[in-house]
């Protein structure tokens, strides 16, 4: 099966959970980006948007965005270089899973990020297993009896955002959840509020929920 049949196949599987859905859940599910071209105009659309935000104009000028760069200002987009397809199969041979095909297909418009959900997400070549990436971080969790639940979903997710003593938020995916059509379920995790990670239906749903946030 090609690319191209893959994606029109987790399109229809998508299309058939949301027609077993109420008409009340139906009207309110968003157009999530899936295909290259889609995560292409998803982006640039929400790099104007950020670009044009309060919240944006704030960082400046309060010298809280120091990524920010004359080409950025100057092609409107917030995005970096596309990874190769060569870079994301080195990296699922790595970790050993094929990534979910909204995340996949998001890499080969941009490898990573900057600020999307107070985040800034990881190069391809950057992602890893939770258990590695945030040791220490889960070690304090597994003394929560509470949070046993959580701490097994946590061990099998990749950590694909990256957070160097800013917002203390973290973006990950669930290698244990894999859908029919290739999806993983999408987490999004605040520990320093308290709370326990946050369910998307995947990487996409995850990403509109933040673009949507932009004000």
């Amino acid at each position: 099966m090609g690319q191209g049949d893959e994606q029109r196949v987790a399109r229809e599987l998508r299309v058939a959970r949301l027609c077993n859905a109420s008409p009340e859940e139906f009207r309110h599910v968003p157009d999530f980006p899936l295909t290259v071209p889609e995560w292409r105009e998803f982006l640039s659309v929400h790099s104007a948007k950020h670009l044009a935000s309060k919240g944006f104009r704030a960082a400046l000028e309060e010298r809280r965005a120091p990524w920010f760069t004359e080409a950025h200002r100057d092609t409107g987009w917030l995005g970096r270089e596309p990874a190769s397809e060569a870079a994301v199969a080195a990296a699922e041979e790595r970790l050993g899973v094929r990534l979910p095909p909204t995340y996949r297909n998001f890499l080969l418009v941009s490898n990573g990020w900057n600020s999307i959900g107070l985040l800034d997400l990881r190069e391809v070549e950057e992602i890893g297993w939770f258990t590695e990436k945030a040791a220490d971080l889960l070690d304090v969790w597994e003394e929560l009896e509470d949070f046993t639940g959580e701490l097994a979903i946590l061990r099998r997710c990749l950590l694909i955002s990256v957070d160097e003593g800013g917002s203390g938020g973290n973006w990950l995916l669930h290698a244990d959840s894999v859908r029919e059509d290739g999806e993983w379920t999408a987490y999004e995790w605040w520990p320093c509020h308290g709370g326990d990670p946050k369910p998307y239906e995947d990487f996409a749903a995850m990403a509109k929920h933040a673009s949507d946030a932009v004000t």
